[in-house]
């Protein structure tokens, strides 16, 4: 009989400069990427469990201390000890999962946030178990289990209303159906992926001369951030305490996509200088939440018309995190408005909506998705797109299973969503994977258009967040993650790695007086 009979869990993060390179200047400023490590040992020496939380900053003491909490508690009672030897038995896992997610004490503290990212961590580490005790992939081993082995692991409670258990069944039932010829797939052409390298605090020369790095190495989409010079606006006129009025928010949208117009163009121009592929370079932007609905409106449109007015062939393939991902009414109205103001345009101008990586639940997910505008009882309509769940934000691979099953369902009935997740964060990338492929196997890589699912990862030439870092790093060659058949989820952190990283006294954090000082406040 093989059991848990520890827990460990370790705060890693990268110094302020990252990875080994410059600061990323997102809108919200420069992070401190951060991991909550968990590990689970067992009493065979061979085996262990892992999985990370992505987090930031001074959030990772306190997300490290819950999540140690959490697991102690679920995996460590000795009256009902977990039996990993026969976690894939049956509906073990899944029974194993709802124990956690319907916890009435848990439920009391909202099921969201901290407490749901805890427990995403304890589920994503027994997967980890599961897959390793199964010598195969995280994502291979689920890609097999049964239909009815698999919405064993979902809480249905709050999305009943449009994905009732019965349904889940029927759509994992059809998925049986090419499951071998898509799995054989996944090994043999990987996982489409992007790149972000478009950083808000870079020149426009470093964003061209990145640009041609990315067509280089043949990346078929990039992602560049925007809206920074809206949120530095906004936050000078806090620090003078002035309260703007609505006109005033309007013009610095406007101001901010008239700078960001400058960027895009010079990028769009490099691409058609420089890429010379039958399917060149794609353009996705981000503005990681900085807008009220309003702004967002007034940001989008004008710059998605002056962009238009440049060259109709300067196309968005998404805007990412318009504004925050709780309010699928929100991006009901900013898409609603969109669609009146690019009225009569051709050809057509259309920038599609993105988000999710901060999508709390599958609840969030549900609205995007089935959000009506109510103008008609027969119209329904997708609040965005493309939908970006993560890794870690979520209760794990239980609630990331439900997610895909709520997009499937929407294509079904015609919501021709993407799903495209979110990786911009150390060990996000070798999680996500596996969700990706998962998606892959039992869905197939398109949507009903034709329009291939594509996954986020992080790389610049001068750096990386992933080798050297993790024993079974994120690979890819030619915009494609490469699938390996190591055991796992693969995020288990490389000896190397915790020796740079780990909080306090990592190595990067022994470099200058003023990391030891962070390093020494983050760990408080």
């Amino acid at each position: 009989m093989i059991t848990i009979e520890s827990v460990k869990v370790t705060p890693v993060a990268a110094p302020p400069t990252g990875f080994g390179g410059d600061a990323r200047n997102i809108a919200q400023g420069g992070p401190t990427y951060a991991n909550v490590y968990l590990q689970l040992g067992t009493n065979d020496a061979q085996l262990s469990g892992s999985s990370i939380i992505f987090t930031n900053g001074h959030g990772l003491k306190e997300m490290c201390d819950l999540t140690e909490q959490f697991a102690t508690r679920f995996l460590l009672d000795a009256n009902t000890p977990v039996r990993i030897d026969t976690l894939h038995e049956g509906t073990n896992f899944g029974r194993l999962c709802q124990s956690m997610l319907q916890d009435s004490d848990y439920g009391w503290l909202g099921a969201v946030g901290m407490s749901r990212m805890a427990i995403g961590a304890v589920i994503n580490a027994l997967w980890d178990l599961l897959a390793k005790q199964q010598q195969k992939p995280a994502w291979h081993v689920l890609a097999e289990m049964t239909p009815e082995q698999l919405i064993a692991c979902i809480d249905f409670e709050h999305i009943s209303d449009v994905l009732a258990p019965a349904e889940a069944l029927a759509l994992l039932q059809d998925a049986q159906t090419g499951l071998a010829e898509r799995i054989k797939r996944v090994y043999q052409r990987g996982l489409l992926a992007y790149n972000t390298a478009g950083w808000s605090g870079i020149s426009i020369d470093e964003l061209q001369t990145q640009t041609r790095l990315m067509i280089d190495r043949r990346w078929p989409q990039i992602k560049i951030k925007v809206g920074a010079s809206f949120a530095e606006r906004r936050l000078k006129l806090n620090e003078h305490a002035k309260a703007p009025s609505r006109t005033e928010l309007d013009q610095l949208a406007r101001q901010a996509a008239d700078d960001d117009l400058v960027r895009l163009q010079a990028v769009f121009q490099t691409i058609a200088a420089y890429d010379r592929r039958h399917h060149p370079l794609q353009i996705a932007v981000d503005s990681n939440q900085v807008f009220d609905t309003r702004s967002a409106v007034v940001f989008i449109g004008h710059l998605a018309k002056e962009l238009y007015r440049l060259n109709p062939d300067y196309k968005i393939v998404w805007f990412e995190e318009p504004t925050t991902p709780h309010s699928a009414m929100a991006h009901l109205a900013i898409q609603h408005a969109l669609q009146l103001a690019f009225t009569d345009y051709e050809p057509s101008l259309n920038i599609p909506l993105s988000t999710g990586e901060q999508g709390a639940s599958p609840v969030v997910f549900k609205d995007l998705l089935f959000a009506n505008l109510g103008r008609f009882e027969h119209e329904q309509t997708c609040a965005i797109e493309v939908i970006q769940m993560d890794y870690s934000r979520v209760a794990g691979i239980a609630d990331n299973l439900a997610i895909l099953l709520l997009a499937q369902q929407a294509r079904r009935q015609g919501r021709d969503v993407r799903i495209c997740p979110h990786t911009g964060g150390i060990g996000l990338c070798e999680g996500m994977r596996n969700v990706q492929a998962l998606q892959h196997a039992l869905f197939g890589h398109t949507n009903a258009g034709g329009t291939p699912d594509i996954l986020e990862f992080v790389e610049e030439p001068d750096r990386s967040v992933h080798e050297g870092v993790f024993r079974n790093p994120a690979i890819v060659v030619d915009g494609h993650y490469q699938m390996n058949t190591t055991p796992g989820v693969g995020v288990d952190y490389s000896e190397e790695g915790l020796a740079l990283y780990r909080l306090p006294d990592g190595q990067a954090w022994s470099a200058n007086e003023k990391y030891r000082e962070l390093a020494k406040r983050l760990s408080r």
